[in-house]
């Protein structure tokens, strides 16, 4: 075959047109991870400067790059999408503006984003409508498919060069959405099981876009083997390990989810080293890989290293807060408006151990708002204390700190005793005498309480504790899961029908299936679950509690007196010994 002299010349332009590649190169990556509103100098719960924020981090990237110029990728693997009150505001409030969360990345010069399951949990008004075309980057996510269409909802993979050198970038998701967050969230996606996923594109960006080097973007924990998970376990909720060593073709993989730092390397299925790197969360950390390339036999030999750097350590950069504090001052006027008056403080720590009137208040605010017979509800501000004064949109924050929907569930009573018996398993031990632990801890090989970078680590997170509002019962910790939970009667006194069946108000996450209260607790599948369904709200639970506030005016802490546990002596004694454990680490 002959070329024509325009293919020739053509062929012989395009080749003086590509730059040759160099023969070694060293490149910086940073990442950030789980930044739950840690974006701005500002805690909106706290009403103080934030120690520690994406403003810090913008002090330590503008120098990377001055000492580092066009060497410096950034990324972050997502759930920006919620947990300082300036998201919401950006997500529900003011919706004609860009969204805060594009200003910063955009700002930060991002080179890539991920999608995490808070960012999901926004609603598809969000994610889907809101947001795209708002970043100046590519927002990836190669699992999350778009039913409607069978491609991802969300850019795949995105490409990027420094110096010359081809980087390709996959984003993934924990695949388990299904398990915490309603259908009504994310009416037209599906999520693929993330090994999966990433053995159909690796091959298809391979020898589409020949990179010099591969990273994961990973919005998924290290931790794969997790209550009795392993390797092959499919839609692993932490599969950024599994993809790194099932998947040949990764250099790096950047985890997010458990908000647990890791810094390690593992050995892929083709005998080749991969960097697992996790940054914590909340802007506390910054990963950084350090990246030599060196060409031999027309390939790059690499080499890795990485490190966890704490931000407080650099001071904010003052271009970033001069350039968002309208924002922020913004933001403090919508928080501060008054909804009513708190006669006392509202303690969280008390959830903990049993019965208490943090608890108690959202137990009255769900029965208030749904008419439900029953409610269960959540322990989500364990260290936190709403004082006494004018409540605000800043305190409910703190009393409700997730973007959860409220469900009503029609359950027998039986199902909500075994519901409850579930739920108390993980949140209390089986205690032999007044000596054992009241509370149900995580152990080492030796029997001592496991510690993390939050302090002591329970059998599963408090946001999985429950209990209920409405019945009368008592939780007793002597005796083995299934036999603990005795309900006397409904909290006016009248009879409780284990046949009957009651109205129950719920949280999103947990109606849901999180916690695994309803398909393992319950065992109910999709379809029951279903039936089961009466309503969904359309706003999120602290909505309908500013609502109960505001109504009511003013607010006296008490205790409904629903339930205790016994023997009251054990309980007490292990009170005293479990509140030395759980006290939260100073940060």
């Amino acid at each position: 075959m002959k070329f024509s002299h325009f293919s020739l010349a053509m062929a012989m332009l395009l080749a003086s047109c590509s730059a040759p590649k160099p023969e070694e190169a060293d490149l910086v990556l940073l990442f950030t991870t789980d930044l739950h509103g840690a974006i701005l100098p500002f805690d909106f719960k706290k009403n103080a400067p934030a120690n520690v924020s994406l403003a810090n981090v913008c002090t330590y990237v503008n120098q990377q790059r001055e000492e580092n110029p066009d060497a410096v990728m950034l990324f972050d693997t997502g759930d920006f999408l919620q947990g300082q009150p300036s998201i919401y505001y950006s997500n529900f409030v003011d919706t004609t503006d860009v969204h805060i969360m594009p200003q910063v990345y955009n700002y930060m010069q991002y080179d890539a984003v991920g999608v995490g399951n808070h960012d999901i949990e926004t609603g598809e008004d969000v994610y889907g409508k809101l947001l795209p075309g708002q970043f100046d980057m590519p927002w990836i996510c190669a699992n999350a498919i778009d039913q409607r269409t069978g491609k991802p909802m969300f850019e795949p993979y995105t490409v990027i060069e420094k110096k010359g050198i081809k980087i390709a970038v996959l984003g993934l998701i924990t695949p388990t959405i299904d398990h915490w967050l309603p259908k009504t969230l994310w009416p037209n996606l599906e999520f693929e099981d993330m090994v999966e996923c990433a053995q159909k594109w690796v091959p298809v960006i391979q020898q589409k876009e020949k990179p010099d080097l591969m990273i994961g973007l990973c919005h998924a924990g290290f931790d794969y083997e997790y209550e009795g998970k392993n390797l092959d376990t499919p839609f692993n909720e932490h599969g950024s390990v599994p993809v790194a060593i099932k998947v040949p073709g990764f250099d790096i993989v950047l985890c997010g989810h458990d908000h647990q730092p890791c810094n390690f390397f593992v050995e892929n299925v083709a005998g080749d080293s991969v960097l697992i790197l996790d940054a914590q969360s909340q802007a506390l950390k910054i990963g950084r890989v350090d990246i030599h390339l060196q060409q031999a036999d027309g390939k790059y030999q690499k080499t890795i290293s990485a490190e966890l750097l704490d931000t407080k350590q650099f001071a904010p950069d003052s271009a970033f807060c001069q350039k968002f504090q309208p924002f922020i001052d913004e933001v403090n006027s919508y928080v501060d408006a008054p909804l009513g008056e708190l006669t006392a403080p509202l303690y969280g720590e008390p959830s903990l151990y049993g019965p208490s009137e943090f608890q108690d208040f959202i137990h009255d605010a769900q029965l208030w708002a749904t008419g439900a017979d029953i409610s269960f509800a959540a322990v989500l501000a364990p260290y936190d204390v709403i004082p006494a004064g004018p409540i605000t949109m800043r305190q409910l924050f703190t009393l409700y700190k997730y973007e959860n929907q409220l469900f009503i569930l029609k359950m027998t009573g039986n199902d909500v005793k075994k519901y409850l018996e579930f739920g108390f398993d993980k949140q209390f031990n089986t205690m032999t005498s007044a000596n054992d632990h009241l509370l149900s801890f995580k152990l080492d090989e030796h029997g001592k309480i496991q510690h993390n970078a939050f302090g002591p680590v329970f059998s599963t997170p408090t946001f999985n504790f429950t209990c209920a509002g409405g019945i009368h019962y008592a939780l007793d910790v002597s005796k083995p899961t299934g036999e603990r939970v005795t309900i006397y009667s409904m909290s006016d006194g009248t009879p409780f029908d284990p046949e009957k069946e009651y109205t129950i108000a719920i949280n999103s996450y947990q109606a849901s299936g999180g916690g695994e209260f309803i398909p393992k607790g319950l065992g109910w599948d999709d379809a029951t679950l279903q039936a089961h369904t009466i309503k969904t709200s359309p706003v999120d639970v602290r909505r309908y509690i500013s609502e109960y506030i505001q109504q009511l005016k003013t607010i006296t802490p008490h205790s409904r007196g629903d339930w205790e546990i016994i023997p009251t002596d054990w309980w007490q004694q292990g009170v005293v010994t479990d509140k030395k454990f759980t006290k939260p680490n100073q940060r």
